[in-house]
């Protein structure tokens, strides 16, 4: 029954005309998320139905719908065609996992759990041949069995104030040696040009028979119009929820029979539309993929349905430390609250109540458009193949989009500390934010090599310092990030309420370190080439992955030979260099330090002489202390 009930889970939640998706997130609109899922286990296996209610919706009614759904599945049986459609999903997602070494479900998981709990490694085949052999009549017997019963556990989770962690000693043995390391070979990026200005590269490998699909353009949310921001993300989530051709449940079922679905992401000065899928449905998945990308009308209801969502989403943010640290606020301080870099990518509230449908056709007539977009396949198809295809579906499409002015920073005063006051905060996340280079700069992989001794990983110094050492935080990390003009280098992470202090204090001494105080040793150096180097080739394990490395490079203008010259930089970074880079953007007079957490159990900071306190909003908005 195992089987089956995967096939069930996918049946009851797996996209937009599942079950229970279809009637609490689209049809009642209830609630914002529904999955599901089979832990499979040795003994006893569990089944799980996770429903995310909506703010001020019927919690018992969603739990009544979805035990209904249960009965009724346990007693008419799934269609022939759920049945298909969940086996179709269910390969397509066992041969993604195949594309990876190890982690869940990688070549090297697999292995293991079928020799543990089968005792032989080579049960691949026999895997997807029992989901092949699961009918309905099966599908429904397992249902019956086992979730139509009361032998279950129903858990209602409301958020509330985290009590303190208990301390836990880990005892960590001495690690393995390590092999020899081997040499990396980029992956080759073949072209084409369509006589529209659509850009065609193409990644060929066909160790699997599988196809990644990815459309990107260079008009992501630094697009958006001052007020509006969270179109672009909007756009990107309702393209497939209709079309001129077809509306959103025909295109979701039309797209599930082969085993997929169109997922969208929005990033600063890109967005994208990408699906997988198995060779042998690439040609009628792209044929409907193509109408998403040329034809959405952005129908009303679908439209006010996905606002509400994303209004639901980012009300959650606004309780988030985390988010609201990583994805809101700390742009907006190095960068400018109404600067296009400065906005977040989803919008803000404020932004996104005042959207409409018309706005999402206007920013989809204006930058999506062949001209300024470029169409990535990864996977069982050669470069002529794609051409035909592309041209086929998408050869009549036309237009350029315009290129996106991007002005000067407005940032705020670093002379400050900003604070946004979270009442009960399990945590105070610190973030410390830095001005940085443009993804073009030629010190782009020294900053990689510093900032893999910063933070950047997890034997760095301000990861080692916090945690390891001090015992004030579960982590702390650092990372660059790199625009098309301007760039930012932030330091983050969730430390112990009550020593908020302590913490600042570390935060401002490594940074002072990193400045110029302790500069980077040679065994510094060392550590930190060999993680970004033996690291870097998981950036290109699986199709999707190639995929959003080919759209980052081509979002910037580089060739695809940087992907060969990242590892050779990388590897021969010079002490020298690499300090004098960590020195030249480490600027601790230019830090803005952002403290997001309880702000009446943060005392001490202020006697640090760091500034005056300014306390913000969860849109970054001063406002006036009691």
């Amino acid at each position: 029954g195992d089987a089956e009930l995967t096939l069930a889970s996918l049946i009851l939640t797996d996209g937009l005309s599942s079950r229970l998706q279809k009637v609490l997130v689209y049809e009642q609109q209830i609630a914002t998320a529904v999955s599901s899922y089979v832990d499979s286990r040795v003994m006893a296996s569990s089944f799980v139905i996770d429903a995310t209610v909506r703010p001020g919706a019927d919690l018992e009614r969603v739990e009544t719908i979805i035990t209904e759904e249960i009965t009724r599945l346990a007693r008419e049986g799934p269609s022939a065609a759920e049945v298909e459609r969940a086996r179709a999903k269910r390969e397509v997602t066992f041969l993604t996992g195949l594309e990876r070494i190890g982690g869940f479900g990688g070549k090297a998981d697999l292995l293991n759990q079928y020799n543990v709990f089968l005792g032989n490694p080579g049960m691949v085949e026999e895997d997807v041949l029992r989901f092949r052999r699961a009918d309905a009549e099966g599908v429904r017997q397992a249902v019956a069995t086992w979730l139509d019963t009361r032998n279950r556990v129903l858990l209602r989770f409301h958020p509330e104030a985290s009590g303190r962690a208990l301390d836990v000693a880990l005892d960590r043995a001495t690690a393995p040696a390590l092999g020899a390391d081997e040499a990396f070979h980029a992956p080759e990026v073949l072209s084409a040009t369509l006589e529209n200005g659509l850009e065609i590269l193409v990644v060929e490998r066909s160790e699997l028979p599988k196809v990644a699909v990815t459309l990107v353009t260079r008009a992501g949310s630094a697009a958006d119009l001052p007020g509006k921001g969270g179109t672009a993300h909007l756009t990107v989530t309702t393209m497939d929820l209709g079309t001129m051709n077809r509306n959103a449940l025909e295109i979701e079922n039309a797209l599930g029979d082969l085993g997929t679905s169109v997922d969208g992401e929005v990033f600063q000065e890109r967005s994208l539309l990408s699906f997988d899928v198995l060779e042998r449905n690439l040609a009628p998945a792209f044929a409907i993929f193509a109408d998403v990308v040329r034809n959405p009308v952005f129908p009303e209801g679908e439209f006010e349905r996905e606002k509400k969502r994303l209004l639901d989403m980012l009300a959650q943010e606004g309780t988030d430390p985390n988010a609201l640290a990583w994805d809101r606020i700390g742009n907006m301080l190095i960068f400018g609250r109404d600067h296009p870099y400065g906005r977040p990518r989803r919008g803000l509230p404020s932004s996104v109540e005042g959207i409409t449908r018309v706005d999402l056709a206007a920013f989809h007539r204006t930058y999506w458009r062949p001209g300024g977009s470029a169409l990535i396949f990864v996977g069982d198809v050669t470069l002529s193949e794609a051409v035909k295809l592309a041209r086929e579906q998408l050869g009549v499409w036309d237009g350029l989009s315009p290129e996106v002015p991007i002005p000067e920073p407005a940032p705020m005063d670093p002379r400050k500390v900003y604070v946004v006051d979270r009442q009960d905060a399990a945590q105070t996340v610190i973030a410390q934010i830095l001005p940085g280079p443009p993804r073009r700069t030629e010190d782009h992989y020294l900053l990689q090599v510093a900032d893999a001794v910063w933070g950047g990983g997890f034997g760095t110094r301000l990861n080692l310092n916090l945690r390891e050492d001090k015992g004030y935080s579960y982590g702390v990390f650092s990372f660059p990030t790199h625009f098309s003009k301007f760039g930012m280098w932030m330091a983050v992470g969730g430390v112990q309420t009550d020593r908020t202090r302590e913490s600042v204090v570390e935060f401002v001494a490594e940074l002072k370190n990193l400045a110029g105080e302790r500069p980077i040793s040679e065994e510094e150096l060392a550590h930190a080439k060999a993680n970004r180097v033996r690291g870097y080739a998981q950036n290109f394990e699986a199709l999707r992955d190639v995929a959003t490395q080919v759209a980052e490079l081509w979002t910037a203008g580089l060739p695809m030979t940087e992907f060969q010259r990242a590892v050779e930089e990388l590897g021969s970074a010079e002490l020298a260099l690499v300090n004098a880079t960590a020195q030249k953007y480490a600027l601790p007079e230019q830090a803005r330090l952002l403290l997001v957490g309880d702000l009446s159990k943060m005392g001490g900071v202020l006697e640090l002489g760091l500034g005056e306190l300014v306390v913000l909003d969860v849109e970054g908005r001063p406002v006036a202390r009691n």
